[in-house]
């Protein structure tokens, strides 16, 4: 589970690297503030979202090979998270790493958890600094939000629906009342909480850190253009910039009157209008987030492609003895959706069709006593579909196929784990169904193929 967490964290962050310069090169400077606040936030929804997706391709490029590598190295790092990621690597993978280069790999969990949490607690205690300051202020309720009014010596700010300002600013300066109207009017706060989350989960990304910025720079200049849509004059509100630009920022968390340059803003209010044709530039993300999902594809490996890339050769000469032996008949099974494949290598690991066909699916690479749970749950959950191939008069059959260098005790393995995969699959079914047609339906065949010469090619 580490390993996968972590490769998610160095997926998440290639694509958020993505979303940063496609948004620096072609909107940042833009006028388009609500289009770009949403095109930063949908960004971050897909670049959370993108690494979760299985993405496959036929081969493997050499661009794609570095993710591969790392999270071989991550899933030997933590052993017991690589068992269940080994769908990721090569038949022929090398054993989990173990010494002083394993142990200093249980650091850095320890130092991400460390960090998170003092993110959270950080966020934490800026929420409780509002709410006391909420608590002891001047409350006033308004039609959509409430107004609280304080002694302390604090810029204005907004959380939520709660506008917090200084008793004598809100008597002074009524422009900025109106600054943080606008931040609530477009809730503001609901991208804070998101933006919050996103530094939280990579508080160790520095490109986290400057998408929220980019849109915190992208609601002050939205509240200022709300404020100038009011009928204010511009000089008049820009003055009112200059004279507050030293003032606190205590509130982290908060939508603020001051949280963006200055200098920014002033010269965003000057500029020209951008064309809304502008936004046809979005466009482009459609290639930029295909050649990210090439990236993170890896070659798919499924019976199909096994049979049709790898050599079929007999073996001769000096080669070990045939581990299938002629106790075990050879027998050609035709293809179809009551065959499970299971192909055992000449270092015991196991590459196993959860779905029995050739229709395309990706398989499993795994240890030979993992066989027997993810079997048993295939079983259960396609027995409908075996059901199918039982009235056409098909028998359930598992094709065992081999190389000439497998060990024996490695098939023995495997298939006691089948053995005992029918087994779990026919009590559990047999609380749904009849278990004399469960029985009969799931009645063991084991078929074998003449061992073979294959690997995995990256």
């Amino acid at each position: 589970m580490t390993a996968a967490v972590f490769m998610y964290l160095t997926k998440a962050g290639i694509c958020l690297c993505v979303l940063y310069g496609f948004y620096k090169c072609l909107f940042a400077g833009s006028t388009l503030f609500g289009f770009n606040r949403r095109l930063l936030l949908w960004g971050v929804a897909v670049c959370l979202c993108m690494p979760l997706v299985p993405w496959t391709v036929e081969r493997e490029s050499a661009m794609q090979r570095p993710l591969r590598v790392w999270n071989e190295k991550l899933a030997e790092a933590w052993p017991e998270s690589g068992s269940g990621g080994g769908a990721e690597a090569a038949l022929g993978g090398e054993l989990p790493a173990c010494g002083d280069e394993a142990a200093g790999w249980i650091v850095v969990p320890v130092v991400y958890c460390t960090g998170t949490v003092c993110m959270l607690l950080f966020w934490l205690l800026g929420y409780v600094r509002v709410w006391r300051l909420v608590k002891c202020g001047t409350r006033r309720r308004g039609k959509r939000w409430t107004e609280v009014w304080t002694d302390e010596p604090v810029g204005a700010f907004c959380v939520g629906r709660w506008l917090v300002m200084n008793r004598a600013d809100y008597r002074d300066f009524p422009l900025i009342r109106l600054h943080e109207l606008m931040h609530i009017r477009y809730r503001h706060t609901w991208d804070e909480c998101l933006m919050q989350g996103l530094v939280t989960l990579f508080w160790f990304h520095p490109v986290a850190w400057l998408l929220r910025k980019e849109l915190r720079e992208v609601h002050e200049y939205q509240a200022d253009e709300g404020v100038l849509g009011q009928g204010i004059d511009a000089k008049t509100y820009q003055m009112l910039l200059v004279r507050k630009a030293v003032g606190a920022k205590k509130y982290a968390m908060a939508s603020g009157f001051l949280h963006c340059s200055l200098k920014k803003r002033v010269v965003m209010m000057l500029r020209k209008r951008t064309n809304r044709w502008r936004r046809l530039a979005l466009l482009w993300a459609i290639p930029l987030a295909g050649g990210t999902a090439w990236l993170f594809a890896r070659p798919e490996m499924n019976v199909e492609w096994l049979q049709e890339k790898t050599a079929d050769v007999e073996t001769a000469g000096e080669v070990p003895t045939d581990t299938v032996g002629q106790e075990r008949r050879y027998v050609e099974v035709e293809d179809g959706p009551n065959v499970y494949d299971v192909y055992i290598n000449h270092r015991g690991k196991v590459f196993f069709d959860p779905l029995g066909n050739r229709y395309g699916r990706k398989g499993e690479i795994m240890m030979p006593e993992q066989v027997q749970e993810v079997m048993s749950a295939s079983l259960v959950k396609h027995f409908a579909r075996l059901q199918n191939a039982f009235k056409a008069g098909k028998r359930f059959t598992v094709r065992i196929t081999t190389r000439v260098e497998t060990k024996k005790e490695d098939l023995q393995a495997v298939e006691h784990s089948v053995q005992e995969a029918v087994r779990m699959a026919v009590a559990e079914l047999s609380h749904s169904y009849r278990p004399e047609d469960v029985q009969d339906l799931l009645k063991l065949n084991m078929a074998y193929n003449k061992p073979r010469t294959f690997k995995w090619i990256p």
